[in-house]
């Protein structure tokens, strides 16, 4: 994690870089594990919201790398092309659990 965009979004507060950070390790995980569902029922709206947001995570914490996978299936799906967000999501979710260390 690069926390420096983090740091300089809250003024150098450093608690408050802590504490996104401490709901940052809970709530990704989780956001992360909802996906899967989320394309099985095509709620394409939820899903885009759903990577909307991880996006904006992963952007603060310098995750770069994620964030542009967030945003290019994100762009997909506003656009209507679902037909590989399903292997594209199942993919990302593997990778990320193997890579994960909160």
């Amino acid at each position: 994690m690069d926390l420096s965009l983090l740091h300089n979004l809250m003024g150098g507060d450093q608690q408050l870089v802590d504490r996104f950070v401490t709901i940052f390790k809970t709530q990704v995980p989780t956001q992360v594990a909802a996906l899967p569902a989320l394309c099985e029922a095509q709620d394409w709206e939820a899903l885009s919201t759903a990577l909307h947001s991880l996006k904006t995570q992963f952007n603060y914490v310098g995750m770069n790398a994620l964030a542009e996978q967030m945003r290019s299936m994100e762009e997909q799906v506003d656009g209507g092309q679902t037909d590989h967000i399903p292997l594209q999501i199942s993919n990302f979710v593997r990778e990320f659990r193997q890579s994960w260390q909160p």
